[in-house]
Parts: structure tokens; sequence; C-alpha cells
């Protein structure tokens, strides 16, 4: 055991130990040759380098350091090939040596043949040679898999248009779409599926000096599949997304991004039940998956042009749906109708599909069947564009706010990413010229914008839609996927980015994790559990959308709004719940610059009441970027609220200590006590402690 410890030392204590061994082996002193290595490189990232500790006139001591390089796998076993020559070995340690003189073969001791990526295992040994001699390596293998290409492949298949009557009546369609793979596919895997939408966009172009100019003034491709020689280039809108797809492709997903030009995109209305085609966005969306299926059943050949065989390559356990504009529209319509009781798309897509997550930026709200889709049962962010002209109201905020009042069997978070300076078109690559208003403004109001209005796109604007998207798929998509990049969207976390963004979020719709305090969905005056509500000072308040509006503050100590949601002497247990969950904004002329600001009491059941904690630390009650509130989520961790008898409280009390300008108010909504479902990333403490 002595020589074991000693030997691992390097400089003076190797020709300690080096001598040691001379003297003992009744050879010549030993002579200290200094660090010299050689090393070797074996298949898959595994290396051995080899390493002197000492030498003398008849032997050596050396280590050899064995590293695994491989960018993702641990080794389950390594051995190394190692000539000593005419030698013979008189001390080896940590390791297992098949022989004593020539050529052995090295392996590791019992349980410790793992080497994790980008870590080593070091074994030694002394030798006495006739002669001056130095060994060498020979060889070095393990179990490690094939090292992954780097990268992606971009492919695309286009099938024959046809009238496809499950699809949409009277119009030639066509499955089109680009298929993003990892360069390098692993042997017997399975891997999950994204699908990508894009939005309505003119389907014919013509290239000048810096862009594209799209127009579809005549509709040309979506009726005939053909542009007119003014605007001869087919616009590849499901191409505008490939930064994003790339990356996750990467990853280790597949990516199908679809094409909806034919007999889709347009100007021509469609149905009264469904004016925008997003229904029938949804169901080609469900095509694409039954021929996916089919492929990787194997009962039609994968098209040659993908360039791989998806027999048995595709899990439709872990799908994830990505849609912008009518394309987020379509591909929450496209959920929905898989599940809709009755339905016939899960007897034609060949295996079960599970939808784990969908994703949406500046998405319409339109009927599709005669009614407006709101998802439930499944993880849900949207991607709200400051500066979008398209979507101007902001119609993926209203899908936000129905999904408080969706019942959940499976609870799954729902939030939405408010990215200040974003415009609508620039999410997209393909869709080179800014949205603007009817006036022809194109900019933000009240904040810089992340884009040149007279440049083709924006790269930084890009960037908030790549984090954001990969950090939703890879927290809620495959079976490898990290929860913890969840915390992107969720206020209980930092937000880790240096551009502005205000986050909504609450994390399903189900008592267990989100238990309703106030929605104010009664008439002014009475709270949500039919009780009457409580104020002093000078303010007016008012109920409506679902939405309590205090005005006319003039603060004081003893200026407070109260709800009641429990007559005293009774309460709710709150001691399972984390937050106190609340929506806020400013009220008052978006135009006109100042920060508000209010405290927040819990009510116990004998009517004391807890210290007031500021809302300062957790939303900044500024000017919104223009006239839309968007009422950002506070998550206020219960502990914060010192004297609150969180095993029965009856009340949460605003109170306005602080002065008000004339014409300035707070907006309230969505009071909740919530649970943490959000796993913390590495390194990263929850907001407020």
């Amino acid at each position: 055991m002595y020589m074991k410890s000693v030997s691992h030392y390097v400089g003076s204590y190797s020709l300690l130990f080096a001598v040691a061994l001379a003297a003992g082996c009744g050879g010549a002193p030993a002579e200290k040759v200094g660090t010299t290595s050689s090393a070797l490189t074996g298949a898959n990232g595994i290396k051995a380098d080899l390493v002197f500790d000492s030498q003398w006139g008849q032997g050596y001591c050396a280590r050899v350091i064995v590293r695994n390089d491989h960018p993702s796998a641990t080794t389950g076993s390594w051995s190394v090939s190692l000539d000593v020559g005419p030698g013979t070995t008189f001390t080896t340690w940590d390791a297992v040596f098949s022989g004593t003189t020539g050529v052995v073969t090295v392996t590791p001791q019992s349980g410790s043949g793992a080497i994790p990526p980008s870590q080593s295992r070091q074994f030694g040994v002394c030798v006495s040679t006739p002669s001056p001699a130095q060994p060498s390596i020979l060889a070095v293998s393990s179990d490690l898999p094939a090292v992954p290409a780097q990268g992606a492949v971009i492919t695309e298949y286009k099938l024959p248009p046809d009238i496809d009557p499950l699809v949409l009546e009277g119009r030639a369609t066509e499955l089109w779409a680009s298929f993003y793979r990892p360069a390098a596919l692993e042997p017997g895997r399975q891997y999950p599926l994204l699908v990508f939408m894009h939005g309505s966009h003119p389907t014919c172009g013509r290239q000048t000096a810096d862009r594209r100019i799209d127009s579809d003034r005549d509709g040309s491709y979506g009726d005939t599949g053909e542009c007119p020689a003014t605007h001869p280039i087919v616009v590849p809108s499901h191409r505008g997304y490939d930064y994003i797809a790339t990356d996750l492709a990467e990853r280790g997903y597949f990516v199908l991004s679809i094409n909806t030009n034919r007999g889709i995109n347009g100007l021509r209305a469609g149905s009264e039940q469904d004016p925008l085609y997003i229904g029938a966005r949804g169901r080609l969306l469900l095509r694409h998956l039954e021929r996916l299926s089919q492929w990787d059943a194997g009962l039609i050949d994968t098209p040659p042009e993908l360039g791989v065989d998806l027999e048995g390559r595709v899990d439709f356990s872990q799908v994830g749906l990505f849609g912008h504009s009518r394309g987020g529209n379509g591909v929450r319509f496209a959920y929905e109708e898989y599940r809709r009781s009755g339905s016939g798309w899960p007897g034609l897509i060949k295996e079960p599909v599970v939808f784990r997550g969908i994703f949406e930026i500046g998405p319409t709200d339109e009927l599709a069947n005669g009614q407006r889709v709101t998802p439930s049962d499944v993880p849900w962010n949207v991607l709200l564009p400051a500066c979008d002209w398209d979507q101007s109201n902001l119609p993926g905020l209203g899908v936000f706010e129905r999904t408080f009042s969706v019942a959940e069997a499976t609870p799954s978070a729902k939030s939405f990413y408010h990215v200040w300076g974003a415009n609508h078109n620039f999410y997209n690559t393909e869709w080179m010229t800014p949205d603007a208003n009817g006036g022809g403004y194109t900019g933000c109001f009240n904040h810089e914008p992340l884009f040149d209005p007279q440049a083709p796109g924006s790269a930084a604007q890009q960037e908030t839609g790549r984090r954001a998207a990969v950090s939703f798929f890879t927290a809620n998509v495959g079976v490898e996927r990290d929860e913890a990049a969840g915390a992107l969207f969720d206020p209980a976390f930092p937000l880790p980015v240096d551009y502005r963004v205000d986050r909504g979020y609450h994390p399903g719709s189900s008592s267990g994790v989100n238990l309703l305090l106030e929605d104010f969905i009664n008439p002014t005056g009475t709270s949500s559990y039919d009780l009457a509500n409580e104020t002093g000072g000078t303010l007016t308040l008012t109920h409506g959308e679902r939405r309590a509006f205090v005005s006319n503050i003039v603060a004081s100590p003893n200026t407070f709004f109260q709800t009641n949601f429990a007559p005293v002497g009774s309460g709710f247990d709150l001691t399972s719940y984390d937050f106190l969950d609340v929506r806020a904004d400013r009220l008052g002329d978006f135009t006109v610059p100042g920060v508000v600001s209010f405290g927040i009491q819990l009510v116990n059941e004998d009517d004391s009441r807890s210290s007031p904690v500021s809302i300062d630390p957790y939303l900044v009650l500024g000017p919104p970027a223009r006239s839309n509130l968007t009422l950002p989520t506070a998550r206020i961790p219960l502990s914060a609220f010192e004297g609150a008898q969180l095993g029965s409280v009856r009340a949460v009390r605003f109170t306005f200590t602080t002065p008000y300008p004339e014409g300035f108010g707070v907006a309230l909504a969505n009071i909740r006590a919530t649970r943490l479902t959000t796993p913390a990333p590495a390194g990263l403490l929850r907001s407020g402690g």
C-alpha cells in the first residue's frame, strides 16, 4: 500500500520513489528524467497518455492516463495494450495486468471502468529491464459509441398536390415540408418529433438587391401551384425557422416544418366556420403526421430525398408543436382535433401521438370549426412581440387568460413571454419586410426595437425566439428532457437574459397546484366567492373582463382594497402552497413615464394581517410597451408574509401608501395560491429566496 500511494506523486516524490526502488533492486541510483509523455487516441474518443515519473539504468516507473473525450457517453469498460518489452513488471497499481512481460493487456479493476465525458482514470507500473528501455502504448479501446457527427442535416419532401376533402373541400393542398435531423443517427434510437407551421404570408416574390419582395395579390401559388412572371419565386416560409430547427436537430430532435402555401395561404376568405383556414391548417398538420407514421411503420418507403430510412425512427410519444401567427392557431387546433371525442385521426395515424408541448409566436385566435381553441392538459407558451403590428391586440394573450378557467386532468404550465422590442414578421427569416400599423409605422413605442425597420431581418430578435423555443422544447419534449429549462418562463426564477421580457404564468388549472383566490368574475364589490370586498381611504374600484381596476388613488396608510374569499373566523389552508401569484399592470396614458407601487398583506381568519410585502422586487409597474395591458405575473413566496397564519387565510389586501400621479392606477387579475412545479436550474435560486 505504501508503494502504491507514493507512486501517485510526481516531481520530487517520484525521484524519492525511484531511488527507493533502485536500492531495493540492487541497481544503480535512479536518475530523474522529468515528465515526458506520448499519447494514442483510439476510436470514439478514448485516449491514453503515457507519462514517465522516473527512469534508471535497469528500469522505470510510469503512469498511463486513460481519458474519455467522447462528448456525451460514459465508458462501461476500457483496455490498453501496453508493450513493456524485455522487461518484467515488479509492481502495478489501479488496474488489472494480463501478464508481466512483453505485450500486456491492461483493464480496469472492478468498479472502476466508468469514465464520464472529459474525465480520466490512471494506472501505473514499475518495470525492471536488462538494459535501458521504454514502454509503448500499442492500442487503446473502449465500449464508447460512435461520436455523433456535428451539426444538422436539412432535407425536404414535396408530394403531388391533390384535393383532400379531409383537409380542405374544393381546393388542392400538398404535403410539402423541410425535415431536420441530427447529422448522425444512433443505431436503434427513436427521436422525439417537433412539428413547425408558419403563418399566412404572400406565396410569390421577386428578389431585389438586399431582400425578397413578396406579393400574393392574385393568390397564384395558392390556387395553381405556380407564380407569375412578375413574382416568380415561391416563398419558402417554412424555411424561415431554420435558425431554431437546426439548433433543435443538433440537440437530438427530428423537426418537420410544414409549408402551407398551396390552397391555404392567400387572400381569399374561407368559410364562415373557418374564415382563416385554421381548421385546414390543423388537419394538414395531422395529414403530415399520418404520412410520417406510415414511413415509420414501414408501410410506405421513406422518400429517398430525405436521405435516411425513417422506419422505426420516430418517437410519437414525444411530439411538440410550434406555430407562428396563423400557424400558432393552426397547431393549437391540430392538438385539440386529435384529442376531440370521435376524432378519426388516432385511427389514421399509425402510432398513438402524445403531444408534450405547444409553443406559439404572435398567434391569431380565430374561429376554427366555429369555436376558439384553448389548450389544456399540455404545457403551452406564447411569445408575444411587444411591437407586433400584424396582431397588434396580442390575441395570444386572450388564449393565456382562458387557460385559467379550463379544468385539467393533467395540470400543465401555461405562460406568456412578452418580448419588448420585437415585431411580428422578423421571427421568420423569409419575411423580409417589417410589419406596420395602419399609418405605416414599423417601430416600437416607449422603448428601442431589437430590429432596424430598414433591414430585411434581425439576428437579435431571432435570438430571443431561438432561446425561448429551445428552452421550451428541451424542458417538455423528449425522454431526456431537462425540465429545469422551463425556468425561463417561470417568474419564480430570475430572468437570465439582457433584454426586457415580461412573463405571465400559472402552473396549471388544478387546485392541487393552483388555488383560486380571486378572478374578479362578479360585479364590483363582490368577490369570486360571493363575499363583500372591502376598501379604505380614497380610491375607485371597478371590475370588468375578469380584472379589477383601481384608480383615483389617494395614497395614505389607510388606503386599501381587500378581496375576501372566506368570512371572519374561517380561511383557506395555504400551507401546501409556495407562492401568492398576482397579475398586475399600471393604468394610465402609456406615453407618460412613471412607475407605481403597492403592498400586499395576507389577512388571517381572526382579521389580523401579515406584514406588507412590496410588489417592487417582483414587478416593475411602469408604462406598458403600448396601449396593451398584459398584466405579467408576480410570484411572491408565501414565506415572505411575516405574521401570516398560512393554515387559515381569509383575504388578500392591497395597500397604497406611496403617491400615485394623477391619472395613474393599477389593474389586477388572477390572484392564486400556487405551488412551485419547475425544477431549479443548477446554480439558480428562485426569486425572493
